[in-house]
């Protein structure tokens, strides 16, 4: 019985803790601002003000239901990264991000007809069923002249919860990541979410 009440008290003075010291327990928010998206840094409690958009607080995750356009936090994500790199006096655009499904179908069939085969033409060219393009979580950045400024974005993009994806693609970026993590080791090509 009496270990029962030690216990009961650890857990009440624990509780009390974190209550009285909740900055202890804050998980960093990014928030960027509607008309500049300059970026600023909240916390879960006070989250983003009205004129803000959060960048979210992880990794960007496949739609339960089909979606016929960017996620609009990627989309938030790429514009504050955008508007960071223009006052480095670099330019960011996407080329290419949301394609139906009929569209990467496409685009699938010609790397085949280009490469030979469905195993080659995965390795640049995601197959529809498994792109992460069709659920609008994927972006082409400055492809197919500027690799220079993407790099800018390779390097910086973890700060916005953006990663390049494959070794073989400079251009290609994903929301794999909380805005501030550190990005995943790149995948060799496409054909490596083959399986997945």
């Amino acid at each position: 019985m009496r270990h029962k009440s030690t216990l009961t008290l650890v857990a009440t003075l624990l509780l009390s803790s974190l209550a009285t010291h909740s900055h202890a327990i804050d998980i960093p928010l990014l928030c960027a601002k509607k008309v500049t998206y300059e970026l600023r840094t909240s916390d879960v409690i006070k989250r983003c003000t009205e004129d803000e958009i959060s960048l979210g607080e992880g990794a960007l995750l496949p739609p339960s239901e089909p979606v016929n356009d960017l996620n609009p936090t990627l989309l938030t994500r790429f514009k504050s990264a955008q508007a960071a790199a223009y006052k480095e006096g670099i330019e960011l655009k996407i080329v290419s991000g949301y394609r139906t499904l009929e569209r990467q179908r496409y685009l699938f069939n010609q790397a085949i007809k280009k490469y030979g085969s469905y195993k080659e033409a995965s390795k640049w060219v995601a197959p529809p069923e498994i792109s992460h393009h069709p659920m609008g979580l994927a972006i082409d950045v400055n492809y197919p002249n500027e690799p220079a400024a993407a790099k800018w974005l390779e390097i910086n993009g973890y700060k916005f919860g953006l990663c390049r994806t494959f070794k073989n693609e400079w251009w290609h970026f994903e929301g794999n990541i909380a805005p501030g993590w550190k990005c995943p080791k790149m995948l060799k090509d496409a054909s490596a979410l083959i399986g997945k």
